[in-house]
């Protein structure tokens, strides 16, 4: 008799273990894992991109890589809008399925691209993918005030640490559109250029000299104007404080 209960006490037991609970208990035991990626595909866009902002790249060991991967292309396949042109961007700097996902931005961009695609492209651009350079000179319209304002900062930045790149990109566009593109670098996002900024591009343009580089200085200088009004309005506000001081006293 004795034998027969102990032999039922530890098959019980096996039970418990099997369906996860504490022996002797109704409860569910906890299951540990706290270092695991999130199981659901909208959980991992909060975990790589919080707030929905886009990290400029992703370094990943390789399981967390592959299960990443998973979640994003699940992502990708049942969310819309941005949080689909996430998991593409997302997707492309993980390297996986990079020309496919590439191209699905590029199109995104081409038919109804917004500030945030804007974005997407300008980080994929800085990891080291130069053909979205020209796809970004492309878009400039001069309409889309936030698009505007970003490309335009985009391509100052641009000029002050690469101008090569950016001129040689240049070439590939009419005059009329490369004198549009350097007003656009000038204005910045609206209020033009800082002033160091400026003597960098230009000190850049003159040292590469050529007609495109004058041009596009020329342009530069421009789309600055509004800038270099502020700062010499500026300036003789500092210059105005300074004389009403000993006034003061």
């Amino acid at each position: 008799m004795r034998f027969r209960i102990r032999v039922a006490v530890i098959v019980l037991a096996g039970f418990a273990v099997l369906l996860g609970t504490e022996p002797g208990s109704c409860q569910t035991a906890p299951i540990q894992n706290p270092g695991a990626i999130p199981a659901l595909p909208e959980d991992i866009l909060r975990e790589l991109a919080p707030d929905n902002v886009p990290p400029p790249k992703l370094t990943l060991k390789p399981a967390a890589r592959a299960r990443a991967i998973r979640l994003l292309a699940a992502a990708k396949r049942d969310e819309t809008g941005w949080h689909r042109q996430l998991a593409i961007y997302l997707l492309a700097t993980l390297g996986y399925g990079y020309e496919r996902n590439r191209d699905e931005l590029l199109r995104v961009w081409h038919k109804d691209g917004d500030d945030g695609t804007m974005e997407l492209l300008i980080r994929l651009y800085g990891q080291g993918h130069e053909e979205f350079l020209q796809p970004l000179l492309f878009g400039y319209n001069g309409y889309n005030a936030a698009t505007s304002e970003g490309l335009g900062t985009f391509y100052g930045d641009l000029l002050a640490r690469n101008p090569n790149d950016f001129l040689a990109a240049l070439t590939t566009f009419p005059v009329r559109k490369q004198m549009s593109l350097c007003t656009a670098a000038g204005e910045a996002d609206g209020g033009g250029m800082n002033p160091k900024t400026e003597r960098k591009v230009l000190a850049n343009l003159k040292a590469i000299g050529g007609e495109l580089a004058e041009r596009c200085a020329r342009g530069v200088r421009l789309g600055n104007r509004y800038g270099d009004e502020a700062t010499q309005q500026e300036q003789q506000e500092i210059q105005k404080e300074a004389q009403d001081k000993p006034k003061k006293q």
